[in-house]
Parts: structure tokens; C-alpha cells; sequence
């Protein structure tokens, strides 16, 4: 196999996936469920020069079925300048993952508030209310849109590949998620509480004891797809994970996290203090946990969990459980 030259002159050996990328499959869900199973068991292997993966945003546009646009699409919704949304959206970009140094050396602020700005005008274009001047901000604009935005800028060379990501992403993946009201948010802490009270009685009996629901410590984690829990590396792994089996895994994936601290929730008289910030996410334990809860739930509790995020038609059921 042909060696990949390092910025230092060295080769090394293509992984897996890079290999799989190069390989044209004979059917093309074949290719994906392939690609899928190399992500849960291989995972995506970063430039050791680098510290960073160089093929991310292709296997992501390879998952999302995004193909390259215009870059004048995009620079049209540039030009149009400030969205009716802008200060609401300059309210919150200076405070994204303020704490990543990787994002904020790789990420600036100006290109974050010229993505979101684009996309509050692409939302204003396909609104019902048509080109009406009066339309609502939270129409155009909604919480946790900046930090859903990040990982596509950081992972992405451009702009324009890292909108056209995102915009897909929200749009098609969870655009529950991105409603003025949030309604997939809280349908998914819901579907949250109800799930860990099934993968772990004893856990979920206690937080209850202590008035803990998952609207309380589970809001920020489901809003934005587990991105707000650093580091912003292993964001990104959850994030090859998510995206190739779907977001509403991201509960599967909370649970997980709370699954990790459970002897430490379990002894503590006021675990709200363990949760009011996750630890340090550890992508990789993370996943293979989410997984192994999968077999647990009823296939009607997994159904709601898969459409929970996109279909409208499910929401009383779930309001009912």
C-alpha cells in the first residue's frame, strides 16, 4: 500500500478509512455501511504532524450526502449583511468554547458570526413568512446554533464546506433540535430520563430522590449535541459517531457519561455539583457504553428515540411516557 507523505518527509501507511475513501463501491449503501462500521471500530486517524484529522470533513460530507456548492451561494448570503438576527448572534459567538485553545487559534470569531449570519438568512428565505421584515428572531436564530456551528468550522478548510455541513446537519439530522422552542431538546430529556431509568433504576431512583431530572443536568448536553463538554478532539470522535449513526444516540451518549461517574454521583449528598460540569469527555468509553445500552431498550423506546429528532408526529407519545 502506497505510503501518505508527512510535512517531515516520512510516509505512513493510510488507515482503514482513508483506504476505504479511495475505494469505489460497487453499491453505495454498502459503502456507507462500511464506512459506519470502520468509524465504531477503527475510528478516524488524525496527522501524527498535525494532531489533527485531514480527511474529517470529506468522510462527513461522504455521511451526510453533501456535495460541494457554490462558494457564491454562500458569499450571496455574505453580501446580504447583517441578518435581523446579527446582535442576537453576536451576543453569543465571542463566548464559544472560550476555554479550547485549539478552536479559538484555528476558529475566529469572524467567521463564526459570518456562518450563523448566513444561516439566519437562508432560514429567513425558506420561512413561510416569506421576505416579511417583521419576522421573529427566534425564527432565524436559536440557543446552542454557535456551539453546533464550531466543530464544523474547526474541522472544516473552508468556510463554505463547513456551512454547507452544518446547514445539512441541523436541518436534516435534527431540525427538531433548532425550533424556536427547542421542542426536540426537550423531547430528548424526556426520552433521556425514561431510558436511564431502564439501563440504570438504582441511578436514575437516586437523582430523582434528589429532585435531579435530566432537564436540569441534561439541557446543555442534548442542545448541543455533547460539544460543550471539552476537549474539542474528542467532541469531534463522539462526533464521527454521531453523525454516521445518527444524532439521537447523543442521549445514549449522556447516559454514558453519567455511567462513568455513577460511584461518585451514587456517594455524593448533592450530586448537582458533579453535574453541574461534566468531566472530560472520553469519546471512545463513551461510544462503546451507547452501544451496549441499545439491546437494553424496548423497540418502541428506541424507535422514539431514532425519530425524536426530526418527526413532529411523535411528540404526545413521548410527552406520555
Amino acid at each position: 500500500m502506497q505510503g501518505i507523505r508527512t510535512r517531515k518527509g516520512t510516509h505512513r501507511r493510510r488507515d482503514p478509512i482513508e483506504s476505504a475513501l479511495r475505494k469505489p463501491p460497487i453499491v453505495v449503501d454498502q459503502g456507507l455501511s462500511e464506512l459506519r462500521y470502520l468509524i465504531l471500530t477503527q475510528g478516524l486517524s488524525n496527522d501524527p504532524d498535525r494532531d489533527f484529522c485531514t480527511y474529517r470533513p470529506y468522510v462527513w460530507c461522504i455521511l451526510l450526502k453533501v456535495s460541494p456548492i457554490q462558494s457564491n451561494d454562500y458569499l450571496a448570503l455574505i453580501h446580504r449583511g447583517a441578518s435581523p438576527a446579527y446582535s442576537k448572534i453576536r451576543n453569543d459567538t465571542f463566548r464559544t468554547l472560550t476555554t479550547d485553545i485549539s478552536f479559538q487559534r484555528r476558529v475566529s470569531e469572524t467567521s463564526l458570526i459570518r456562518i450563523l449570519n448566513a444561516l439566519a438568512w437562508k432560514r429567513h428565505s425558506k420561512s413561510s413568512f416569506g421576505d416579511d421584515d417583521n419576522l421573529s428572531v427566534s425564527e432565524l436564530y436559536v440557543q446552542g446554533l454557535n456551539v453546533l456551528a464550531a466543530p464544523f468550522l474547526y474541522t472544516c478548510g473552508s468556510e463554505t464546506q463547513a456551512f454547507a455541513l452544518f446547514d445539512t446537519y441541523i436541518h436534516t439530522c435534527c431540525p427538531l433540535y433548532v425550533k424556536p422552542m427547542l421542542d426536540g431538546v426537550h423531547l430528548g430529556l424526556k426520552l433521556l430520563d425514561t431510558s436511564l431509568k431502564i439501563i440504570d433504576p438504582i441511578l436514575f431512583s437516586y437523582l430523582k430522590g434528589k429532585l435531579l431530572t435530566a432537564e436540569l443536568y441534561g439541557f446543555a448536553s442534548l442542545l448541543t449535541m455533547s460539544a460543550c463538554t471539552p476537549p474539542l478532539n474528542e467532541v469531534l470522535v463522539l462526533w464521527d459517531f454521531l453523525i454516521a449513526f445518527g444524532p439521537h444516540m447523543n442521549i445514549l451518549a449522556v447516559i454514558a457519561q453519567l455511567l462513568l461517574i455513577r460511584d461518585s454521583l451514587l456517594a455524593s449528598q448533592s450530586p448537582m455539583t458533579l453535574l453541574r460540569t461534566f468531566p472530560a469527555l472520553q469519546a471512545k468509553k463513551v461510544i462503546t457504553l451507547a452501544v451496549s445500552f441499545v439491546p437494553k431498550l424496548p423497540e418502541e423506546l428506541y424507535d422514539l428515540l431514532v425519530r425524536h429528532t426530526y418527526d413532529e408526529t411523535v411528540s404526545d407519545r413521548i410527552k406520555a411516557l
